[in-house]
This record gives structure tokens, sequence and C-alpha cells, in this order.
């Protein structure tokens, strides 16, 4: 027999060793709300969001409370957790950049190993890779949100399913008429990085508005879920692409930008619900961690690990560190961050521009209620932030203390090992994933005015 006839054979049964039955294979339902902060629902202790069918899947499953995105931005984000590879090796690391044709969805694994894969709502990852899917369905109402039972109702019986069902709730603009009732301005919890005014306060009942609607769609899925028998061997992940549309939060790698909610629910996988997992993970483990429960191998290009350890049980730590960038999304920006169990650091590579929030925020009511006190001297200084240039190159945070990122000890003494520790753990991340700096002048221009959130001519980019 030839050597190359033993090598196939040896991997065959090192095949046979890894995988799993068919029968056995799990199902996977990922919602993905677009824009919400990761503690913006009951689930993650809010008093007055309405989110039911969330908090009951926490209490049936497993609550993460140290979740990262690698990315604050829509697209590249969405692209990462897709691809389980961090935004800029996507070749998608800028906001609307389509993903390549050569980049590999989870979809295209899970559906040649059987499943039945859809995505359906938003979509935002370009055409190039549509095709990886058995199902594209994009749109669904006002949230992208409608067709989701659909689906699940049309799905074929005989197969195990990847569904990727990702709402358009809470990205602006805003309508009232989300939900009914509405929530009101007396149910808003003000965080300390917004002025507290009724302008503001409306800003965000609106935004809880769409969390709630969001909140609505997942338990009619669940609940068509549950009618087919399938709940006991469907792994349920509910997580957002970035942080809330509001200024130092979307696109900024501080912890209101990047934490996400992280709720997995699996009854077959998950050895005792309600638990609290305050382990480090990110969201470039997905799809490793996906791969991993359905007997598949990692593919080399994967930059995650499996979580799935923490399932069982939620106190083994997986990662020593979770790490994200920002690029342009809208505004000019290069910027990477560390966090580990207590710290985050930031690197700015642009400090001599603001922190501005997206254009789209730059337009609301919360950042006009921010420039008017600007104008009158009246903005206190961790929310005048936004504004002030020049910015840090570097800050350090304890985030166990200071969740909202206000207070940088990067410059003080007592905090240097940890600073010089992270600064050489990010340094080593981007030499790993071939990540660096291109220069000022390679960095994609604003294409939005940045005090009024409209479009910028060509000729002024």
């Amino acid at each position: 027999m030839s050597g190359m006839h033993w090598l196939r054979m040896w991997s065959l049964l090192l095949l046979g060793a890894t995988s799993v039955s068919v029968a056995e294979q799990p199902n996977f339902l990922i919602f993905i709300a677009d824009d919400m902060a990761w503690d913006d629902c009951g689930a993650y202790g809010h008093p007055y969001i309405r989110t039911p069918n969330l908090d009951q899947l926490a209490r049936d499953g497993l609550r993460f409370d140290r979740a990262y995105l690698t990315c604050s931005s829509c697209s590249p984000s969405r692209c990462s957790i897709l691809t389980g590879r961090y935004p800029h090796a996507t070749g998608a690391g800028e906001l609307h950049q389509p993903l390549p044709p050569d980049q590999v969805l989870i979809a295209q694994p899970l559906r040649k190993a059987g499943y039945y894969t859809a995505a359906v709502g938003k979509w935002h990852l370009g055409n190039a890779v549509k095709e990886q899917f058995d199902l594209v369905r994009e749109g669904g109402g006002p949230g992208g949100e409608e067709d989701w039972v659909e689906t699940l109702q049309q799905r074929p019986r005989d197969q195990p399913f990847f569904f990727w069902f990702a709402s358009t709730d809470p990205h602006r603009g805003y309508q009232p008429g989300a939900i009914d009732p509405p929530h009101t301005n007396d149910d808003v919890v003000v965080p300390p990085i917004f002025p507290d005014t009724p302008d503001v306060r409306g800003d965000l009942a609106l935004y809880y508005d769409e969390i709630g609607r969001f909140d609505e769609y997942v338990g009619l899925v669940l609940k068509e879920l549950a009618e087919q028998g399938a709940a006991e061997n469907t792994l349920v992940l509910v997580i957002s692409d970035n942080g809330r549309p509001f200024p130092r939060c979307k696109t900024t790698v501080y912890e209101d930008g990047v934490h996400t909610p992280f709720l997995v629910r699996y009854p077959n996988g998950i050895t005792e619900p309600g638990q609290v997992c305050r382990q480090l993970v990110s969201s470039v483990d997905i799809v490793p961690s996906l791969l991993d429960l359905a007997g598949l191998p990692p593919l080399d290009r994967h930059q995650g690990m499996s979580f799935v350890p923490l399932l069982k049980s939620p106190e083994t730590p997986v990662r020593k560190a979770a790490y994200s960038e920002h690029n342009w999304h809208d505004y000019q920006a290069f910027e990477r961050a560390v966090t580990t169990s207590r710290f985050r650091y930031i690197r700015n590579w642009q400090p001599q521009l603001p922190g501005t929030p997206p254009a789209d925020a730059v337009r609301s009511p919360t950042y006009a209620a921010m420039q008017q006190l600007r104008d009158a001297d009246q903005l206190i200084p961790p929310l005048a932030e936004v504004f002030l240039t020049p910015r840090p190159e570097e800050a350090l945070y304890d985030v166990t203390v200071d969740p909202h990122c206000l207070h940088n000890l990067a410059e003080d003494a007592n905090y240097a090992a940890t600073l010089s520790e992270l600064r050489n753990l990010l340094s080593a991340w981007q030499a790993q994933t071939d990540d660096a700096f291109p220069g000022t002048d390679q960095l994609t221009p604003d294409g939005f005015d940045r005090e009024l959130g409209t479009r910028l001519p060509k000729d002024q980019r």
C-alpha cells in the first residue's frame, strides 16, 4: 500500500474520531442586534428596558459578562464574526467595504458538513460572499426581523441549520411607535458620558424602544423553535455588532464601544443554566467555537479560539486578552486596543483628530445637546473629550472600577509596568496578525463634516 494511501486512511480515522454524528450535530441560531450596548437589557441589570425574552434566555443559558467585539463598526464587525478573522485581516476593515471573494464565512464549512444555512435581515457584507449561504434574505420590515420566523418554518427538516438573524434595531434613525407602550423619559438611565437633559433622555428612550422590538422578535423565533421540538439541540447566541449609536460609544475602542452582550442558550451543552461567565471571550472566537461543537476542525485562517470549555466550566480561562480595532467609519481613524481581566490599553495613531462619533450620531439630539453645552462652556471634561484635540496617543483604564474609561492611567507611575505589559501584548498581536499603521497619508479621509454630520463634497475629502 502506498504511503499516500496510508496517509488518506489515517486522515479518515482521525476525522471519524473527532467528528460529531449527523444526528448529534447541533443547530446554530445567532441573533445580532445593530448598535446595542452590552448592558442595555434586563439580563445585564438594566432596570427599565423591557427585554423579557433576552432575560429568560439568560436564565436558561449562560450570560457572558466579558465578551468583546473586534471592532465597533457595523460591517467590519460582522465580517469579522462570520469569518473568524480580525477586521484588518478580512480585507474589509472599513465601513461599507465588501468582503473579498476569497474570504471564507462559517456558512461554507457548515454547508459542506450538511448544514442548511441562511442569513436573514441586515446583510452588509457585500455581494461576493453571498453564494456561501444557501439563502440570503435581506430586509424584512423596519427592524429587519419580519422574515425570521418564516425562515425557521421553511427550513429543510432533514438537515441541521445555521441561521444568522440580523436586525437593524436599534440603529438610527429613530421613529416613535417601535413598541407599544413606548419607553418614557422617566425610564431612561443616562450614562455618565452624556449630559442629562430632556432631549438626551428622549433620544435614549427611542433607542430603548428598538431594543424592545428586537427582543419581541427574538421571542417569536424562540417560541417557534420550541414548537418544532428543536430547542434542546440548538445553540442560540445573542450579540451586538457594536456599542450604542451615541457619542463615545459606537466607533470607539472604549468599553462602551466594543463590550457586547453575549447570551448563550444550549440545553444540550450548558451544564448549569443561569450562570454568569466572567472570563474573556472575543467575537472572533464564535466561528471556531461553533465548528468545534459541530465536530469540524478550525481552518488555518481562523484567528480566534474555541470558548466551548466555558459552556461546562464558566470559570475556566480560555484567553488572556481580547483585541479590538477602529478604522474608517465616516471619519479618518486608526486605533487599536487590548483588554485583559482588569485593564484596557488603547493606542491611537491619529491623536490630532477629535473622537467624533458616527455621522448619524453627530446629527442626533444627544450630540446637539453636547454641542450646546460646549458652546456655553458648560460641558464637564469627561463629556467634552469628544471635541478635544490632541487626544492621548496612549490610554490605560482599570475597567473593573472605571467601566466608561473616564480616568486615563497611562501617565500614572504606579501603572508603568502594566502599561508596558499591555503595550507589548498589543504590539505582539499586531505582528502576529500582520497589522501595521500605514501612515496618515494612506488612511481614508473624513467623508462627513465633523460638526454637522453632513456628507462632504468629494473635493473637500
